[in-house]
C-alpha cells in the first residue's frame, strides 16, 4: 500500500493535530522540528493506511467561512473577570454563560512544572476554573486529547464551547466531521504562533537573568499595574521560596518583541487562510484598538474605560448571535462595524507578513540556543529598547496624550 503523505510543505500544516487524534492506530505522534514547531510524524509501522488522517485535515481540504453578520465593543460587567482578562473580557462572560447552564468549556492554558511552560488546551467545568483559560497566550497551545474529549461531551449531549485560535477550531470541526447544535466555537484575532520549546526556553534565559530559584507563573498581558496594553507579569520563586511579581513591557524583552515584530511564527501562519473577513467560528473575540478614534462617544459610559480594556466581538453566526443575546446581563455590548475594528486587527485581512530575519532568528535558535537570540536581541534593539525604557517611565495619562498628538 501507497505511503500516505500529510503535507507537502510545512506551509501546508498548521500543527492542530487532528490527524494524530482521529487515527484509529494511534500511529501518528505531534513531534517538533528542528525550530521547535509541531508537525506530525507516522509511524510506518503501525499505519494501516486507513486515509482517515488525510480526510479530517481541515487546513488541507478547506471548510466552510462566513461574514460576520454583526459587530460589536464589548466590555465584561464583572470587574474582577475584566481585570484579569488581555483586553474586555468577553471570553470570561461567554465561559460564564456557558458554565452556569452546565455545558464545558475548552481553552489554552499556560501552566508550569518544574519551572518549565507547557502551553496546553484543557476543559473546565466550573466557573471558579476560569482563570486557568483566561489571557492571552501568545505561543501555540498543543491540543493533547481535547478533540477527543469534546467529542464525547458533544456525544453526551453537553453543551461545549471551544475556543482557540482559527486553525485549531478548524481542525476541532475536521475531527468532528459532522456538525453538532450543542457546539459552540469561539477563535481569536491571530497574529501567528511561536512554539511551545521557543518560549520555554525564553523562560529559562529569565529565570538565569531574575536570578531565581524557577519561574512558577506567567501573564503576557497583565493590566494590573500599568492597565490595558502589551506589559507582562512574571512570577517567580526565589532560592528562599519566596515568590514575587516582576511587571515588564513587552518591548524590553526578547521574545515577547519578536513576537510583535512577526519574526517567529510557524511558516504557515504568513499563508494563513483564515486571516480574511470571513471567519471559521460562531464567534471571534479581540482587542478593540483604537476604540478611541472609533467609538469616542463610549468610553467613560458602562465600564468603557481605555485603562481596563476593550473587546471587539465579531458575530458570524446565528449561533454565535444566540449566545450573544443570553450573555448580556454578564456584557455591557454597543453595535460597531467591521470596518472600524479591522482598522487596527490586520490580521481580519490579511495574514502577518514573513520577515526578512526570520530564518536567521530561527536558525541560529536552533544551533546555538536561546541564549544567542537575547544576545542578538540586545544588539539589535539596543536604541529601541532605551526608548521603550524611557518611554514607559512616562504616567499612562501623558502617553496617551502623546500618543494622541503623533497620531493627529
Amino acid at each position: 500500500m501507497k505511503e500516505i503523505n500529510l503535507f507537502e510543505n510545512k506551509i501546508n500544516c498548521c500543527g492542530c493535530g487532528a490527524c494524530a487524534s482521529i487515527c484509529p492506530k494511534k500511529a501518528i505522534k505531534m513531534k517538533t522540528d528542528e525550530y521547535g514547531f509541531l508537525f506530525p510524524e507516522i509511524d510506518e509501522n503501525q499505519c494501516v493506511k486507513c486515509g482517515i488522517c488525510k480526510s479530517v485535515c481541515a487546513y488541507q481540504e478547506g471548510m466552510v467561512k462566513n461574514e460576520p453578520l454583526q459587530v460589536y465593543a464589548a466590555v465584561n460587567k464583572n470587574k474582577e473577570q475584566l481585570l484579569n482578562s488581555a483586553s474586555g473580557g468577553v471570553f470570561s462572560a461567554i465561559a460564564t454563560q456557558v458554565l452556569k447552564n452546565g455545558g464545558v468549556v475548552f481553552g489554552a492554558s499556560l501552566e508550569f512544572k518544574n519551572g518549565h511552560a507547557i502551553p496546553h488546551h484543557i476543559f473546565i467545568e466550573d466557573e471558579n476554573e476560569i482563570s486557568k483559560i483566561q489571557g492571552s497566550k501568545y505561543v501555540q497551545s498543543s491540543i493533547d486529547d481535547t478533540y477527543i474529549k469534546s467529542k464525547q461531551f458533544l456525544e453526551e449531549g453537553r453543551k461545549v464551547l471551544f475556543s482557540g485560535t482559527p486553525c485549531q477550531v478548524a481542525g476541532l470541526y475536521g475531527f468532528l466531521k459532522r456538525k453538532y447544535d450543542n457546539l459552540i466555537t469561539i477563535d481569536l484575532i491571530c497574529h501567528g504562533v511561536p512554539n511551545a520549546k521557543f518560549f520555554d526556553d525564553y523562560i529559562q534565559t529569565e529565570t538565569k537573568k531574575r536570578n531565581c530559584n524557577e519561574i512558577i507563573g506567567y501573564s503576557f498581558r497583565n493590566k494590573k499595574k500599568k492597565g490595558w496594553g502589551m506589559n507582562s507579569c512574571i512570577e517567580v520563586k526565589d532560592f528562599n521560596n519566596k515568590i514575587r511579581k516582576i511587571y515588564v513591557p513587552a518591548r524590553l524583552t526578547s521574545y515577547f518583541t519578536l513576537f510583535l515584530d512577526g519574526e517567529i511564527y510557524r511558516e504557515n501562519c504568513y499563508e494563513c487562510i483564515y486571516a480574511t473577513k470571513e471567519r471559521i467560528s460562531d464567534l471571534t473575540i479581540g482587542d478593540y484598538w483604537g476604540i478611541e478614534k472609533e467609538h469616542p462617544e463610549l468610553l467613560g459610559k458602562n465600564g468603557y474605560d481605555e485603562k481596563k480594556g476593550i473587546s471587539c466581538i465579531l458575530v458570524n453566526t446565528k449561533k454565535g448571535m444566540d449566545l450573544c443575546k443570553k450573555s448580556l446581563n454578564l456584557l455591557d455590548i454597543n453595535e460597531s462595524t467591521f470596518a472600524k475594528v479591522s482598522k487596527r486587527n490586520g490580521q481580519l485581512s490579511s495574514p502577518s507578513k514573513k520577515t526578512d530575519n526570520r530564518e536567521n532568528i530561527l536558525n541560529n535558535y536552533s544551533k546555538y540556543g536561546y541564549a544567542e537570540i537575547e544576545k542578538w536581541f540586545k544588539n539589535k534593539y539596543r536604541g529601541k529598547i532605551i526608548i521603550h525604557t524611557i518611554y514607559n517611565k512616562i504616567p499612562r495619562k501623558l502617553r496617551m496624550l502623546l500618543r494622541q498628538i503623533m497620531k493627529g
